[in-house]
C-alpha cells in the first residue's frame, strides 16, 4: 500500500527527480489512493512545476485520467486546463491542447465549455484569441450541434481582430463537409463574400466555388455569383475614382461618376495605343535612317 502521505510530502521536494518519480506513482496508484481528492490536488499543483518537461506530464496526466473523475472533479480539471491556455511554452501548450480535447468528449455540459472557450477567442490577449481558436477548430468534431459550429465560425470570421478572422476563416474547409445544409453554408459564405477582410473573402470564395454545384437551386446561385461580380466591380470603381479625382476634375462634376470613368478609360486607351505604336513608328523610322545612313 502507498503511503499517500509520503508522497504528497516529496511532491513538493527540492529535487526534479524526487517530484517525478512521485508524479509517477501518483499515476499508478490514482485509483487506489484513500485520498483522490488529494492526489489530484498534487497533479494539479505540479502542472506549474519549474521544470516545462514535469509540467507537461501532470498536464497529460489531467486528460487520460478525466474519464474517471466525478462531475465536481472534472469541472475542477477543465478549469485549470483553460487557465493553462496562457502558457507561452509550446511544448506545454501542446500537452494542454492535447488534454483539452481528450477531456471535452467526457464533459457533460459541452455547450458551456465551448461557449467559454468562444470568448476566449475575444480576450484581450492576442496570444489567448489565437490559442483559443486553435482549439476550437481541435475540438468542432466532438459538437453535437453542427449547425451551432458553423455558425460560430462564421462570426469568428467577422471578428474585430485580424489573427482570428484568419484562423476562423481557414477551417471553413474544415467544417463545411459536417453540414447537410450547403443551402445555409451558402447563404452564410455569400455575406462574407463583401467582408473588407481579403482573406476572409477568399476563404469564402474557396468554398463557394466548391459547393456550387451541389446547390438545389442553381439559376439564384448564377444570380448571387452575378450580383457579386457587380458589387465587386462596383467597389473597384470607387476605389478608381478617388485615385483618380484629383487628376481629372470632370469624374467630380459628373452626374454618373462610374459611367465617366469608363468613358474616360475608353477615351484614353485609344490613345495610349495610337502614342504607343506612333512611338514605335518613330523609332523604327529613326532606325532606318540610320541603317540608310551606314549604307551610304
Amino acid at each position: 500500500m502507498v503511503d499517500q502521505s509520503n508522497v504528497h510530502e516529496r511532491t513538493f521536494s527540492p529535487s526534479l527527480d524526487e517530484r517525478t518519480d512521485f508524479l509517477q506513482q501518483l499515476i499508478t496508484c490514482f485509483g487506489f489512493l484513500p485520498d483522490r481528492q488529494q492526489a489530484l490536488e498534487d497533479i494539479i499543483r505540479l502542472c506549474s512545476d519549474e521544470d516545462k518537461t514535469l509540467r507537461g506530464k501532470a498536464i497529460n496526466t489531467l486528460g487520460t485520467f478525466f474519464i474517471e473523475l466525478s462531475g465536481t472533479e472534472k469541472e475542477k480539471v477543465w478549469n485549470r486546463l483553460l487557465e493553462l491556455l496562457r502558457t507561452e511554452d509550446p511544448e506545454v501548450w501542446k500537452a494542454v491542447a492535447l488534454s483539452i480535447v481528450s477531456a471535452f468528449g467526457y464533459m457533460p455540459e459541452k455547450r458551456k465549455a465551448w461557449d467559454f472557450l468562444l470568448r476566449l477567442a475575444e480576450d484581450e490577449s492576442s496570444y489567448v484569441r489565437t490559442r483559443a481558436v486553435e482549439v476550437l477548430i481541435l475540438l468542432f468534431p466532438s459538437m453535437p450541434d453542427r449547425e451551432k459550429i458553423w455558425a460560430d465560425f462564421i462570426a469568428l470570421a467577422g471578428s474585430e481582430h485580424g489573427e482570428v478572422r484568419e484562423l476562423a476563416s481557414n477551417a471553413f474547409i474544415l467544417i463545411y463537409p459536417y453540414m447537410e445544409d450547403r443551402k445555409q453554408v451558402w447563404e452564410s459564405l455569400l455575406k462574407l463574400s463583401g467582408s473588407g477582410d481579403s482573406h476572409v473573402r477568399d476563404r469564402a470564395g474557396d468554398i463557394m466555388v466548391r459547393i456550387f454545384h451541389q446547390l438545389p437551386d442553381q439559376k439564384k446561385a448564377m444570380q448571387d455569383v452575378e450580383n457579386l461580380t457587380l458589387r465587386q466591380m462596383d467597389y473597384i470603381s470607387r476605389r478608381a475614382l478617388k485615385a483618380l479625382r484629383d487628376d481629372y476634375p470632370e469624374l467630380s462634376e459628373a452626374g454618373n461618376p462610374a459611367e465617366e470613368l469608363y468613358r474616360l478609360a475608353a477615351k484614353k486607351a485609344p490613345y495610349a495605343r495610337r502614342k504607343g505604336s506612333g512611338t514605335a513608328g518613330k523609332g523604327q523610322r529613326a532606325s532606318g535612317k540610320e541603317r540608310t545612313g551606314e549604307k551610304q
